[in-house]
């Protein structure tokens, strides 16, 4: 347990033979920005795990660590602050019958082809422009979907359990929520929910068009065909995915892990909430400005701070972090609170990190330096050392140079384009008690 099975210095040459390798389907179950590559997981999951085991991902996002978990017959826990992402982390995991699966599929879209019935403005979700993100066909279409969705089995007797009906109707829920985006006005080329010049230019040429039944059909027949992949695996494997936030959790409560593979946020980065609000929105996530409002301040790496809020510096456990918040501060103070209150939530994650891990595991995590105000920031080394002060020791650091231009993340005013990540490995070897 927590043994590795590579030498830990063929990492990187480990990784890149990962990443030549076909990956699952599953993992295009649902737009999500920011996401780990597959080939991180399953390379973290090949050498320091067994079947059988316990991985954790205290940063789930849409559950990417959490699908290479299942399909190596490994247990996973995944937590997650944002809902729809613990949503949709659900579903990736959920094995259903496909053959069932299929012939009811059958009866769902028969079933929204013969709806004439009108949808009432009432029955409409909370959206924040709503008329200028969705046309008033597409939301009609939208909504007949999911009044279809939502009355599917009160229609049809199937003699399936109600654990069974709830599992079903939440992979329809997740089709439903992948297409939002693609029949929206938002264009789906950027990162964050815009209606573009490309778009209204052809819009006002009659050049684009959007059909929202084959939308959700092709997304249904494709994940559906996805779900197979899950055929053959060890029936008592046990996904645990909770919407809690990692730094504040009881680890007795969860089991403990040989494993953490995660990909944390990245100092005042993309606002991941932003590139998810329309699902969010046509999700029920999401019922008020408030609502937006609480869940983008409790995100890591929050930029959206008052005055109040970066009154006084920020500082931290360790100096040689403190130098670079305060030379930021000098210079915004905005700024500088944003680095420092990272690296303080950071520290937060990281004891936590040390409760659900299994002495002599491991933690293997992808993340970026940033730069701030033209500081550079080595955050991965500062991370590390903290590290240090609860338990772990650094095993490697390389980096991975990421290949897909698309992948890039054009991170907001504070920080630059991300070229390449590095990953960072770390082993626990003591218990630290009471932090």
């Amino acid at each position: 347990m927590g043994k590795a099975l590579h030498k830990p210095a063929h990492s990187k040459e480990l990784l890149d033979l990962e990443k030549s390798e076909k990956r699952s389907c599953l993992h295009s179950f649902h737009r999500y920005f920011g996401k780990l590559i597959p080939a991180i997981p399953a390379f973290a999951i090949k050498c320091f795990t067994r079947e059988g085991d316990w991985i954790c991902d205290p940063f789930a996002g849409s559950g990417t660590t959490l699908v290479e978990a299942k399909l190596h017959n490994r247990n996973a826990l995944g937590l997650e602050i944002n809902p729809l992402a613990c949503f949709i982390s659900r579903v990736k995991t959920t094995s259903l019958d496909t053959a069932m699966l299929e012939k009811l599929n059958e009866m769902l879209l028969h079933d929204i082809q013969a709806d004439n019935l009108p949808v009432n403005e009432k029955d409409l979700p909370y959206c924040i422009n709503r008329d200028h993100w969705f046309k008033n066909f597409v939301q009609v279409e939208l909504m007949r979907i999911n009044r279809n969705i939502n009355t599917f089995f009160s229609k049809h007797y199937t003699g399936l359990s109600g654990e069974e009906q709830g599992r079903i109707l939440n992979f329809y829920r997740l089709v439903l929520s992948s297409i939002v985006r693609n029949v929206s006005n938002a264009d789906t080329q950027h990162v964050f929910p815009g209606y573009s010049k490309r778009l209204r230019k052809l819009d006002a040429e009659g050049k684009r068009i959007i059909n929202v039944f084959n939308s959700f059909k092709n997304s249904l027949n494709k994940k559906t065909r996805a779900l197979l992949e899950y055929g053959s695996l060890d029936p008592d494997i046990q996904v645990i995915i909770k919407n809690a936030d990692s730094r504040f959790l009881r680890a007795e409560d969860y089991p403990k892990a040989t494993l953490i593979v995660t990909n944390p946020p990245y100092i005042s980065s993309i606002r991941y909430i932003e590139t998810l609000k329309l699902e969010l929105y046509w999700m029920k996530y999401i019922l008020s400005r408030d609502d937006y409002r609480s869940l983008e301040i409790r995100m890591i790496g929050n930029d959206r701070l008052r005055k109040e809020d970066y009154s006084e510096i920020a500082l931290t456990p360790l100096e040689t972090i403190n130098k670079i918040v305060e030379k930021v501060y000098n210079l915004d103070a905005k700024s500088g609170n944003v680095v420092g209150r990272y690296f303080n939530e950071m520290t937060d994650v990281i004891k936590n990190m040390n409760r659900l891990l299994e002495v002599g595991g491991h933690v293997v995590m992808k993340i970026s330096n940033s730069k701030v105000k033209k500081i550079q920031i080595e955050t991965g080394a500062f991370l590390t050392e903290i590290a240090g002060l609860f338990g772990f020791i650094p095993v490697e650091s390389f980096i991975d140079k990421i290949e897909n231009r698309s992948l890039l993340t054009a991170r907001n005013t504070y920080s630059d384009i991300i070229t390449h990540d590095y990953i960072v490995i770390w082993q626990k070897v003591a218990e630290i008690s009471g932090i």
